[in-house]
């Protein structure tokens, strides 16, 4: 009966901790961090907390940034500063999409996926 006992709290044990490792890392990904004039400025992969830090703390730690022009304007009123998104970028007939040279870069949005945290 010990050995039953042990054995289902050495599973469960197991069971937490690769949970909480897998949910960390779920928690990453690209977040608005400010809206301004038709675009979103979007920080990559980062933390859900990270994302709430302001633009200079996250230079600072180097994240990268890309300035995403959003075309429809129904869909950039309705983003929200923080929302998790993955960003499609534009393409030319060539199948290639135009950076603008800026810091951080700036690039036409194709499509824009809002994402659950």
């Amino acid at each position: 009966m010990k050995k039953l006992v042990l054995g289902v709290t050495l599973v469960l044990v197991l069971c937490m901790i690769s949970g909480c490792n897998a949910s960390s890392e779920a928690e990453k990904g690209n977040y608005i961090i400010s809206k301004e004039d038709q675009r979103i400025l979007v920080a990559k992969n980062i933390s859900r907390k990270d994302s709430e830090s302001n633009f200079t703390a996250l230079k600072n730690n180097k994240v990268e940034f890309v300035n995403y022009i959003v075309e429809d304007s129904q869909l950039y009123n309705e983003l929200r500063v923080g929302e998790k998104v993955n960003v499609t970028p534009k393409t030319n007939d060539k199948g290639e999409y135009i950076v603008m040279q800026s810091d951080p870069p700036q690039i036409v949005a194709d499509k824009i996926e809002r994402q659950k945290d």
